[in-house]
């Protein structure tokens, strides 16, 4: 459960810097991922990101996500989230190897009371928590350099992780032998 844990909150970190990516008009596009964090949800422009800014791109992405309007987020609605945003050779190749529906899996990792679909708090929960990490010393900012520290360390342990898969992979390719 814990690994699960640490795969989502990289995930999540990973949806950071993905939807913080793209730079506004009128401001050169910021090189560093915290960089990119601060520009797009720093709305009052004090320079650094409170709860309220990292919450408020989730509110919309969970009104479009939750089709039929009933405040939940179902596995058929995640499952056509992913389905209208990932690639369909990406989908292909993670059914090809036996990889569980993205929305299946979404929803078992945030449906934290077990109704099997996730409510608005459910699905803030990722950001709170990373933020929580971010903000470093628990003022209810996180600044330039806290996110600095944060998205380094998501990265470090992105980092260990492949290693960790690319082991698990040689290993299992090891043990099946030369093929003939």
């Amino acid at each position: 459960m814990q690994r699960a844990a640490s795969i989502l909150a990289i995930a999540i970190a990973g949806t950071f810097v993905t939807s913080l990516s793209v730079a506004q008009d009128d401001a050169p596009a910021p090189t560093k991922p915290a960089d990119a964090f601060i520009q797009q949800l720093d709305t009052d422009g004090d320079g650094k990101v409170s709860l309220e800014e990292a919450l408020a791109p989730q509110k919309p992405r969970f009104t479009e996500t939750d089709t039929d309007g009933d405040g939940f987020i179902s596995m058929e609605e995640a499952s056509t989230a992913f389905n209208n945003q990932v690639p369909a050779e990406m989908l292909e190749a993670m059914k090809e190897r036996g990889m569980p529906d993205p929305g299946e899996t979404f929803v078992k990792n945030l449906d934290k009371d077990g109704d099997g679909k996730v409510s608005p708090a459910e699905f803030e929960q990722p950001t709170v928590e990373s933020f929580e990490r971010m903000d470093a010393d628990s003022d209810g900012f996180a600044t330039n350099e806290e996110a600095t520290a944060f998205f380094e360390e998501m990265q470090r342990q992105m980092q260990e992780q492949m290693q960790k898969m690319q082991q698990m992979q040689q290993q299992q390719e090891g043990a099946a032998g030369p093929q003939q």
